[in-house]
């Protein structure tokens, strides 16, 4: 006799997939603890887990658990590493560096120390300097020189003899080899660690409080 308003057919409409039912992608140790003690629980008493294959996977996650403590003690380890870097870089407040680049800072009307190395001989070398806006200041053509670093001289004036305003200038050299192809520079400037940013922990010093530079560009403390 069928009784009115239950049915012996199950539908799968409406219903809601618990939270959290999806399984992560990646198993942490204790997933795999738990997988282990798991399967020895519900293996067959007839046919235990060969001693082999127990050992071995023992083995495995003893491996994961040292791998997990090294990648953390590594990570400890740079992060210590990286905060004495960042405190020796202190040291460096008020005192004068050579850095890679081509920047010249001008205070007080003065034009900061900066060189350039040219690796081989020139049979040309033209050098212009340039404001913060790209616009070119001062510019001088000097004939054949030999291979070596060359001290720019530039007593802070533009073209037309006027002192150019305090700031951020930076230089180019063109330069052509003995067999008229172009050459590259490399570029060397002075001045003094006026301040120091830590910004995720790397570390940016500021020159002459104009220009800045990144601690791997720093040749010599003077």
């Amino acid at each position: 006799m069928a009784i009115s308003g239950i049915s012996t057919t199950k539908s799968s409409e409406g219903l809601v997939q618990p939270e959290g039912a999806v399984g992560k992608k990646d198993l942490e140790k204790n997933d795999f603890m738990k997988l282990f003690i798991t399967q020895l629980q519900y293996q067959d008493p007839m046919k235990p887990m060969d001693s082999y294959e127990m050992a071995s996977q023992l083995a495995q996650f003893s491996n994961m658990e040292a791998t997990t403590k090294m990648s953390d003690n590594m990570e400890k380890l740079l992060e210590y590493q990286t905060s004495q870097n960042n405190l020796q870089l202190l040291t460096l407040l008020g005192n004068e560096i050579q850095v890679t680049g081509n920047s010249v800072a001008v205070v007080d009307g003065k034009a900061s120390p900066t060189e350039f190395v040219l690796e081989e001989p020139a049979q040309s070398i033209q050098v212009t300097i340039y404001d913060s806006a790209n616009r070119p200041v001062w510019r001088e053509e000097v004939g054949s020189q030999g291979a070596g670093p060359y001290q720019l001289e530039w007593d802070g004036k533009s073209a037309s003899g006027q002192a150019v305003a305090d700031g951020a200038y930076h230089y180019e050299v063109d330069a052509l080899s003995l067999s008229g192809e172009a050459m590259a520079v490399n570029y060397r400037s002075t001045g003094k660690v006026t301040g120091l940013n830590f910004d995720n922990g790397a570390a940016t010093l500021t020159i002459d409080n104009l220009t800045q530079a990144k601690a791997s560009d720093i040749i010599q403390v003077k």
